[in-house]
C-alpha cells in the first residue's frame, strides 16, 4: 500500500495549540491524519521549570530540535543542557525528561516518528483542563499510549 503524505504549511506562530501539563503547551504541526501515520510533529513551548516526568516511549522514536531558551535534558544516562539549535534523539526503549531551565519560556520543535501521540497529549489536556491531572492519571493515560513513566536517575 503506498504511503500519501499531504502538502503540509503550516505558517509560524499557527497550528492547533493545547496546554498538556501545567506551564507545557504543544502546538500540533503535523499529526497522524495529515502524514498518513508516518510522523507527529510539535512545537512545544514551556514556561519556566516546567518539565514532563522521566519516561519512555515504546512505540515512537523521539528527536527534539531546540527553537529558543535553555533546556536541561536527560537521556538515558547522559545530562546536557541544550539552547537554540541543539538536536537530539531519544530512541524508543530510552529513558528521558527535560526541563526548562531559563528565566523566559523556551520552544523546541518534537518529532515522532510514527504518528499517533497525538491522542496522548490530547487526553493530558482534557486532565489538565479539568484540573484532574496528578501523577497516576498522567501513568494511566501515558500507558494507553505505550509510554511508561520511569524514575529519574539516582543523582552523582
Amino acid at each position: 500500500m503506498e504511503t500519501i503524505l499531504k502538502n503540509i504549511a503550516v505558517p509560524s506562530g499557527e497550528g492547533r495549540s493545547i496546554q498538556v501539563l501545567p506551564g507545557e503547551t504543544v502546538i500540533f504541526k503535523a499529526v497522524s491524519t495529515d502524514t498518513d501515520g508516518a510522523y507527529t510533529l510539535i512545537e512545544v513551548i514551556d514556561e519556566p521549570q516546567a518539565w514532563p516526568p522521566m519516561h519512555l516511549h515504546r512505540r515512537e522514536d523521539e528527536a527534539f530540535y531546540v527553537l529558543e531558551g535553555t533546556f536541561a535534558f536527560q537521556v538515558g544516562d547522559r545530562a546536557l543542557t541544550a539552547t537554540a539549535g541543539w538536536f537530539m534523539t531519544a530512541p524508543k526503549g530510552t529513558p528521558h525528561s527535560y526541563k526548562n531551565i531559563g528565566i523566559t519560556p523556551a520552544r523546541m520543535l518534537t518529532l515522532f516518528v510514527p504518528a499517533g501521540i497525538e491522542n496522548f497529549f490530547e487526553d493530558l489536556s482534557k486532565l489538565t483542563a479539568a484540573g484532574t491531572l496528578d501523577i497516576d492519571s498522567i501513568v494511566a493515560v501515558a500507558a494507553k499510549q505505550g509510554i511508561e513513566v520511569v524514575p529519574p536517575p539516582p543523582e552523582h
